[in-house]
């Protein structure tokens, strides 16, 4: 539970914290600011379920799932992805309310906040900080054909090293004859 902890205090800001117990419209249609808070037509928080929500509008589209978690960011994220399922949907909505955002923008910048934190909130420091204007693309970090190809073979490779110890140990092949 380290993990949500640290993007609850990210993702909170001030004025969020301010306006926590003020009544959210219940019009999801519009968009609305209150403090430089902005929540997109197509999330809303219910405060009774205490849960964000997708409307009818938000037709997931570009949204990815455990795979594309995993080619994204990695295994972490991945295994986030799968075992957490809620959590991991209810930190991407509040991630899209937050920086009114669509879904994959989201998904990619929370997978990429499970796979580093510290990595991540560097990164989004530097383009809150400087006027260049470059801003990092996580939801399509690591998708060309070249890097999946690249990854591929690379994991063929360790998993054939890591068969090949295994194997090796079992049968006695790398077992120094000291220890026989």
């Amino acid at each position: 539970m380290k993990v949500f902890a640290p993007i609850a205090l990210l993702l909170a800001s001030g004025t969020l914290l301010s306006s926590a117990f003020a009544p959210m419209p219940t019009s999801s249609a519009t968009k609305f600011s209150r403090s430089g808070f902005t929540v997109p037509a197509a999330v809303r928080f219910d405060p009774f379920t205490n849960k964000w929500e997708a409307t009818e509008e938000e037709d997931y589209e570009g949204a990815y799932g455990p795979v594309g978690s995993l080619i994204r960011a990695g295994p972490k994220a991945f295994f986030i992805h799968i075992v957490s399922g809620d959590k991991y949907e209810q930190a991407v909505l509040k991630y899209m309310a937050n920086e009114n955002c669509g879904r994959m923008e989201a998904q990619g910048n929370m997978d990429a906040y499970f796979e580093n934190p510290n990595d991540w909130a560097y990164q989004k420091n530097y383009e809150r900080n400087n006027p260049d204007g470059y801003k990092y693309d996580f939801a399509n970090a690591n998708t060309s054909p070249k890097q999946l190809i690249l990854s591929a073979i690379w994991a063929g490779i360790v998993v054939f090293f890591f068969n090949d110890l295994f194997q090796g140990v079992i049968s006695g092949k790398y077992i120094s004859p000291l220890i026989k």
